[in-house]
């Protein structure tokens, strides 16, 4: 009878999503991959860049020795609220025109001044025939975020993208990229550099500061004065963010292939903000083919684990 062997149940996950996705390359050189971008090529929806991405593993193959290392934007609340700031200033820009938005228009940005803006560096997709065949699978459109000032040299308005990390690239009237972590810390006021509290000088000879003196080695005073000179400035530099520089990505993993592990590396897993990923392939031969295989947590976004910024 038809029908009759059959699981009792229907296939019942939610949103059948691929989570685990290739990566394929060749030689030393840095790269990029954008999750958001990924995800939506290989299952066919729209998946948004600016959410937290969370990678549950990796995986590296190669067929010579080789070492991998996986970074991401620094996972802080700098981070966090740089990107909701460009967010705000992007939809505000739009709302200036009375253009009806494109069914797929999203805030996409790139991770830093190292990510070219074509998108030459971003790698697709890969899935696979027999023999280790493998095809490279590309969006029909995937633009990152153009802006366009009110201010103008003369010679029209300036129109650049985003880097996350990095500073701008170009000055006014023929910029390139703008760094949204640069921005947001050039912005934001900051604590007084000489200090606080401040402490009149007069203090050390107060009579209630010296109240307790009786050693002859002015021990209460040295006591005023450690309180008064020590921990009373910023525990970070406060005129710089982390993220400011292209050089400012967290490391998540280090991938290292050679024979005795059978040109296999794991890693565990860790957090990508937007989705970001930098690939840094070193001391590999021009003919060196690898790939990195990243295997995404299961969640409610389209069948994946995601988190809003």
């Amino acid at each position: 009878m038809a029908g009759a062997n059959l699981p009792a149940k229907k296939y019942s996950k939610t949103s059948p999503t691929v989570l685990r996705l290739s990566f394929e390359s060749t030689g030393s050189g840095t790269k990029f991959i954008d999750i958001a971008r990924a995800l939506s090529t290989i299952n066919r929806k729209f998946y948004r860049q600016g959410v937290y991405y969370y990678v549950n593993s990796v995986e590296l193959y190669n067929n010579s020795d080789g070492v991998v290392d996986l970074h991401t934007l620094p996972d802080t609340w700098v981070t966090k609220n740089a990107w909701n700031r460009g967010f705000g200033i992007y939809q505000k820009m739009n709302s200036l025109s009375d253009t009806p938005r494109p069914k797929y228009n999203d805030f996409k940005v790139l991770m830093s001044t190292l990510h070219s803006a074509d998108g030459a560096n971003t790698m697709d997709p890969d899935l696979y025939n027999i023999n280790s065949a493998n095809t490279s699978h590309q969006p029909d459109e995937w633009v990152y975020s153009q802006i366009t000032t009110m201010h103008s040299d003369g010679g029209g308005p300036d129109e650049f993208v985003l880097t996350m990390l990095g500073a701008d690239v170009g000055a006014q009237g023929n910029r390139t990229s703008v760094g949204l972590i640069k921005s947001y810390g050039a912005t934001r006021a900051f604590p007084v550099p000489t200090g606080e509290p401040s402490v009149p000088n007069a203090a050390n000879t107060d009579p209630l500061a010296n109240l307790f003196d009786a050693s002859g080695d002015n021990a209460l005073e040295n006591i005023a004065d450690n309180l008064n000179d020590n921990n009373d400035e910023t525990p970070y530099d406060h005129f710089s963010y982390i993220g400011h520089s292209d050089a400012h990505m967290q490391q998540v993993a280090r991938l290292t292939t050679t024979p005795t592990i059978g040109r296999v590396a794991k890693a565990s897993g860790f957090c990508a903000p937007m989705g970001l990923i930098c690939v840094d392939a070193q001391n590999l031969a021009g003919d060196d083919n690898w790939r990195v295989v990243i295997n995404l947590a299961a969640g409610t976004y389209h069948g994946v684990y995601a988190e809003r910024a």
